[in-house]
């Protein structure tokens, strides 16, 4: 192979990837996630309002992989962009499950687990993970206890028990 074939192929490649930018999908997800302030390009896009069909942003996300680094935190932390983001590729709900648990997901589609993992607490409100549901059982006593605190403290029950668990750390805090 001479430097001639490797030119040619290289600007066939090139020319495959400015075909695919130019496809209506490309544009609409990369415009959506421009206008979200998520993703900044060198390519001219027009910002887009609009709700972005899941298929459309797998698409897209195999010609700019810094789209498959978003997805899985905008899942979790914006589903509101997404047309439906209940039928998830079984590969994109396992990543999403694991960040759902605070954990490093496996790589998706070529994106490592921490580049993905990053997105988490930088997508909508900022340094703030997903909260995890944790179901406990109380007998009566605690549970009247628990109500009259929040009523006391104006807080909710959640809060009293983020509190109660700062104050046995030594971490005391008066916020919720």
């Amino acid at each position: 192979m001479d430097v001639q074939d490797i030119q040619s192929r290289a600007r066939r490649r090139y020319a495959a990837i400015e075909r695919k930018r130019r496809d209506p999908r490309y544009r609409r997800v990369v415009g959506r996630l421009v206008a979200a302030g998520l993703l900044s390009t060198s390519d001219p896009v027009k910002p887009s309002r609009a709700v972005l069909k899941l298929d459309d942003v797998l698409w897209a996300g195999a010609v700019e992989p810094r789209i498959f680094e978003l997805l899985p935190a905008l899942i979790i932390k914006r589903p509101a962009l997404f047309r439906s983001s209940s039928e998830l590729p079984e590969d994109l709900a396992a990543v999403v499950a694991e960040l759902r648990r605070n954990r490093t997901p496996e790589t998706f589609r070529g994106i490592p687990g921490e580049a993905m993992q990053r997105w988490v607490s930088r997508v909508g409100h900022k340094n703030k993970l997903p909260s995890q549901l944790r179901s406990f059982r109380l007998q009566a006593d605690e549970v009247a206890l628990l109500e009259r605190l929040s009523a006391a403290w104006g807080i909710s029950q959640t809060a009293v028990i983020r509190r109660a668990l700062r104050m046995a750390s030594g971490n005391v805090s008066h916020g919720s």
